[in-house]
């Protein structure tokens, strides 16, 4: 959220010399879910209060793929989706038209076609927005914030207080602070704000997800895999599978891991995968397709999402304690990239307009 809304920032009609635009990251860019997500979009799966969001999120997408080659740049291109039963006791599988490298399902049904269906390639995606935004006036600074100072009255911010990987204190001004740090979001707002934390309270990190990247010998076709695998255990797990343009497969999704109840991490970096989770993917890509088995594993990754108590993202000003200036744009759970240009551009508009005019989010208000 914090690369989208830095760049709808730098792209809005009202920005200029006169506004100085800073992303404070501690660690790097992309380092969680932001990349290493799935990827997966969808236009019309969402109910209120995010439809519209999502929906306008979904066409920001292509545009931003039109406009900067996102195709080539960060893996844009739009798929079918599919839900898959894959039955193990003894119940015959079937092939699926134009999915030949899926012959283990015992039952599939199409639930998103390519146009409301698409994918990216998220840490690519977060990265290049990053980038662009940087060449339009955006700076980035690697460090990790401690403070936050504000004017005589208490309630506006003048002054953000980090400290890089060096040690070295660095102070930027500020007149407005956007909360987006994922699920340190909380965390951090009762760090800099104490009891003024109000909603941004609400956001919490998700259980650990372990992911992995394979790379198999055959070739993939543009469909997204939402499974149900009953296993000859019993066990009915639900991985999801998203093959990318470069020719790698997305794992995610078992929720059978033990390891995802581990202790949430200081730093994005420190999240590492399951062992228990890389040997369950790998065992059950040969239940989805036999010509899977000998896929290597390019990466395995893992990360917490920013999950809210209130089942939904929470965009806008945080005002408790009278506060002014202090913005929250955070809570997407599995969303987040599907969801991350229409926040940003929101954002954006809040920022600089003083409301949202692209899409009715009073149902997100903090």
């Amino acid at each position: 959220m914090g690369t989208t809304t830095a760049y709808y920032l730098s792209r809005h009609p009202k920005f200029g010399p006169h506004i100085d635009i800073h992303i404070v990251e501690a660690c790097e860019i992309a380092a969680g879910a932001s990349g290493k997500a799935g990827g997966f979009m969808a236009k019309n799966w969402h109910r209120a209060p995010t439809a519209s969001l999502a929906a306008l999120s979904f066409d920001l997408h292509e545009q931003l793929s039109i406009e900067h080659d996102g195709e080539k740049r960060w893996g844009y291109r739009k798929v079918t989706t599919l839900q898959l039963d894959v039955n193990r006791n003894g119940r015959k599988s079937k092939t699926i038209p134009g999915v030949a490298w899926v012959d283990g399902a015992t039952h599939s049904e199409e639930i998103g076609t390519t146009s409301s269906t698409a994918q990216v390639t998220p840490d690519q995606f977060t990265k290049a927005i990053a980038e662009l935004a940087q060449e339009a006036g955006v700076k980035i600074t690697i460090a990790s914030v401690d403070g936050l100072e504000f004017d005589e009255t208490g309630i506006r911010p003048t002054t953000v207080i980090a400290t890089d990987d060096s040690g070295q204190q660095v102070k930027l001004e500020a007149t407005d602070v956007v909360f987006s740090a994922g699920p340190w979001t909380s965390s951090l707002a009762k760090k800099l704000l104490g009891s003024k934390a109000g909603a941004a309270l609400d956001i919490e990190p998700s259980p650990c997800s372990t992911s992995v990247i394979f790379r198999p010998s055959i070739p993939l076709t543009p469909h997204a895999l939402f499974t149900e695998l009953h296993l000859q255990s019993g066990i009915t797990t639900s991985p999801e599978f998203y093959p990318r343009p470069d020719g790698t497969l997305y794992i995610c999704g078992d929720h059978s891991d033990p390891l995802r109840q581990r202790p949430f991490t200081q730093k994005a970096t420190d999240a590492t995968p399951s062992e228990f989770a890389i040997k369950n993917h790998t065992e059950r890509l040969e239940l989805v397709g036999s010509g899977l088995k000998d896929a290597e594993i390019v990466k395995a990754q893992a990360c917490f999402r920013p999950e809210s108590r209130r089942n939904r993202p929470i965009i806008g000003q945080l005002t408790t304690g009278g506060l002014e200036g202090v913005w929250i744009a955070s809570g997407h759970s599995v969303w987040g990239i599907c969801n991350g240009p229409g926040t940003g551009k929101v954002m954006a508009e809040l920022l600089l307009d003083g409301e949202a005019s692209s899409v009715d989010i009073r149902g997100l208000k903090p």
